[in-house]
């Protein structure tokens, strides 16, 4: 199977609309990839080990270099090959922040979207807390200028937070008086276990989470309690307006579903007490380190849902390209359409219309004569 669609060939386009200095970090970044600074580098999926891919994408939303695949063993969307460790050390010292969030220096609106996402956090956690809240050490990885930590301190909890981005670590000291430093997990050496382990859109950034869940099963408190949250593929209509493209992000290794993020836990030793598609999940180790009752392999279903996305997307640009007058590019649009969704009637007769306002009544005839043969394959119209 090939890309998604042709709107995710390498064109080096941006698809969203970026400030002066997130166009600048862009720009930045492709000579980086140019050059050879920026290293890719091909390895097996992390939760089934198999080699065998197929591509969704070529390139984010930003229109950098980014080859993102589903794996045929499991089904997790990944990028792959995708920047080596010396590479996104550097990436995240000197473009990340700027790239993504527009600044160069972290603000209160950044700080509060965190601490939004610290509420939504602590109410799904509170439930399985066995003890009141002030008898629990709370740890994130990953925790930025602290918003989350922040809001589980309010309930009570003792919080610790570590990052590498120095500039956000002391934002959230000085001005909020949080116990934040730098640093990985494998860098921290603590007197008491945490409890709870939190990674809030950070899981999604692990280069090796094989690695990170071991330290994160080392660290843990017994019988304690770990939440992910990371964005959600079977989300995509709520949180990106139904545009997988706008989702990728080259900062992202792997793009999980629920399904995903689980057997990539269950494989590494923890089972899941609660989840949703948002993604967010709560986990705990499972005894004996078995995780789950073994892998699903969503591959096939995963990649139904994102050609099925795909189609109502590019269906739903066509015909505002229509009412806009731009009949050229409605008639390109749905002429893609085709190719991605040849099931589809539908498609044909919007393609038709299109060229017939365009004047190319020929053209518009041959295209309507082809919905027979639609109909021949799906044997009802679409």
């Amino acid at each position: 199977m090939g890309l998604l669609s042709p709107r995710y060939a390498r064109n080096g386009e941006a698809h969203v609309k970026l400030n002066g200095l997130q166009a600048q970090m862009k720009r930045q970044i492709d000579r980086k990839v140019e050059k050879g600074v920026y290293i890719f580098e091909a390895i097996p999926c992390p939760v089934c080990q198999s080699i065998e891919f197929d591509p969704l994408a070529e390139q984010d939303r930003y229109g950098l270099h980014f080859p993102v695949v589903i794996c045929r063993g499991c089904g997790l969307v990944q990028t792959n090959p995708r920047m080596n460790q010396t590479s996104y050390d550097e990436f995240y010292n000197a473009e990340y922040r700027r790239l993504y969030e527009g600044s160069a220096a972290p603000t209160d609106g950044s700080f509060a979207l965190q601490y939004e996402r610290g509420k939504q956090l602590f109410h799904s956690v509170v439930r399985y807390f066995t003890r009141p809240p002030a008898d629990y050490f709370v740890l994130e990885v990953g925790c930025g200028s602290g918003g989350v930590v922040k809001y589980f301190q309010e309930q009570g909890c003792r919080v610790k937070g570590i990052d590498l981005g120095e500039e956000y670590l002391l934002h959230g000291r000085q001005k909020h008086g949080l116990d934040l430093t730098p640093g990985t997990l494998a860098d921290l050496a603590l007197e008491e276990a945490p409890d709870v382990i939190i990674y809030s859109h950070v899981m999604e950034h692990i280069l090796d989470p094989t690695a990170e869940l071991a330290l994160v099963r080392h660290h843990l408190a017994p019988g304690g309690l770990l939440c992910i949250e990371v964005p959600g593929v079977r989300f995509v209509q709520h949180a990106y307006d139904g545009d997988f493209l706008r989702m990728l992000q080259n900062a992202h290794t792997f793009h999980f579903t629920l399904q995903s993020l689980t057997n990539l836990l269950g494989v590494n030793g923890f089972m899941r007490l609660a989840g949703d598609e948002l993604v967010r999940g709560i986990f705990t180790p499972a005894p004996g380190g078995k995780g789950g009752l073994g892998l699903v392999n969503e591959a096939a279903s995963i990649r139904a849902f994102l050609d099925a996305l795909e189609s109502e997307y590019m269906l739903l640009a066509g015909l505002a390209r229509m009412r806009e007058g731009a009949f050229p590019q409605a008639a390109m649009i749905f002429s893609q359409l085709t190719g991605i969704a040849p099931e589809s009637s539908y498609a044909y007769r919007c393609f038709a219309l299109a060229l017939r306002r365009m004047g190319r009544e020929k053209d518009a005839v041959r295209i309507e004569e082809m919905i027979d043969q639609v109909y021949a394959v799906s044997g009802r119209p679409q």
